[in-house]
């Protein structure tokens, strides 16, 4: 018999675990598929460099992934060491360090994403429902934003 205390019974708490567990699955389906380990945060990271084309820095990935100064330096110096990106000082300011993803990194990247695996497992919704998804997830993320401003 479960208690009416138990701290993980409420139904936020199971949506919020379900989501993780989607993640896990969905991560868990790509890294089977390439038949190799990449942990969702290097894999993040390396799509938002190329994404900045040059001009992101760790402060930039920090921010887009919600992640702490020191596992951002830690991840980034792992991604260096494997070839999959450059740091280069800011030819203006020489205080900034910016990123680069290398041509190493771009193939492991798109090897890494699966875009083509990601579709099908996301046309498992009809169109409208990926909107309708997409527009709670946003909604969700705002929320997780405006705790994170009101506690800094």
């Amino acid at each position: 018999m479960i208690k009416n205390d138990y701290p993980f019974s409420d139904p936020e708490y199971g949506l919020w675990l379900l989501l993780s567990h989607t993640r896990m699955a969905i991560s868990k389906a790509r890294q089977m598929k390439i038949g190799k380990y990449i942990h969702h945060n290097q894999a993040s990271a390396l799509v938002t460099i190329w994404s900045e084309n040059g001009q992101a820095t760790p402060g930039s990935i920090s921010r887009a992934l919600f992640l702490q100064h020191h596992t951002v330096s830690e991840l980034l110096t792992r991604l260096e060491h494997k070839g999959f990106i450059s740091k280069h000082r800011d030819e203006q300011t020489r205080t900034v360090v910016r990123l680069r993803i290398t041509g190493k990194g771009k193939a492991y990247c798109i090897e890494a994403t699966q875009k083509e695996l990601i579709k099908k497992i996301i046309s498992a919704l009809t169109t409208e429902e990926q909107e309708q998804f997409k527009e709670l997830l946003q909604k969700l993320v705002d929320a997780a934003e405006f705790e994170i401003r009101t506690e800094q």
